[in-house]
């Protein structure tokens, strides 16, 4: 369980984390003070004894009219006074609620948190952006947690302080002699892809659905697609590991033409 002094440490991010740069943010309105609770707990508060992948609740009371909301499962950083820059990006774990033009007194969602992700920045910048994996048993500094779901507001209001909660995740144990997964994909390794695309799989021997992601190409509804008329692409295939398997990251190379 998180002790008394990580969760204080992890307060210091409520000050300053932000998903984008904002100006002159001015808080937005609402009818009753807004508020957002995980799995029925409020801000600051641990989720703790969490499985290796598990479900949780999100609630959200008096969300102002156009305000939008974000959701993300994120390595806690190890100056945490800066904005995470390692987010867990695979299906159902990076969530968006849509501004509309009308107050909501209520609005519910669901985060998937996983105890090991492969992370990205949920902001990207021009250039290289880091990815790694995250283990979120392992602290990522003396003392600190190693990871929390943060909720904050988006777009213009991504910046503002009114709408940013921050709750540290703490997962039990899985085995020690986890084995090690692995990926078949069709078509194989090396195969010309074109822009009218293709039926592409991706079976792992865990079972785990992998997450894919691929900078020339896209794989969507089960069908590989070129975004370019030559060269390659390369796909990144991750998974978030579970009790019995260890996470996969694996990389496969097409041609383009």
């Amino acid at each position: 369980m998180l002790s008394k002094k990580i969760v204080g440490k992890l307060v210091a991010v409520t000050a300053v984390v932000g998903m984008a740069c904002a100006t002159a943010v001015v808080p937005a309105q609402a009818e009753g003070a807004f508020n957002a609770t995980v799995a029925g707990v409020n801000n600051m508060t641990p989720l703790v004894a969490l499985e290796t992948s598990s479900v949780q609740p999100i609630d959200v009371t008096n969300l102002p009219a156009n305000v939008g909301i974000y959701a993300l499962h994120c390595a806690v950083p190890m100056n945490p006074r800066s904005a995470p820059t390692l987010c867990d990006s695979s299906a159902d774990s990076a969530i968006y609620i849509p501004a509309i033009a009308a107050d909501r007194a209520t609005v519910a969602a669901k985060i998937k948190v996983n105890g090991e992700f492969y992370g990205s920045n949920p902001n990207p910048q021009p250039g290289a952006s880091e990815t790694k994996s995250v283990d979120c048993r392992v602290e990522a500094a003396p003392g600190m947690g190693s990871c929390a779901v943060y909720i904050l507001g988006a777009g213009r209001e991504s910046a503002n302080p009114t709408y940013l909660r921050v709750f540290p995740t703490a997962f039990k144990a899985v085995r020690a002699d986890r084995k090690t997964d692995a990926v078949k994909v069709s078509p194989k390794a090396g195969t010309t892809i074109d822009q009218d695309g293709q039926a592409f799989s991706a079976t792992t021997t865990s079972g785990l659905t992998p997450s894919i992601t691929g900078d020339n190409c896209s794989v969507r509804d089960g069908k590989i697609t070129a975004l370019a008329n030559s060269g390659t692409c390369t796909l990144t295939i991750t998974t978030t590991g579970g009790r019995n398997f260890k996470p996969l990251v694996e990389t496969t190379t097409y041609k383009l033409g």
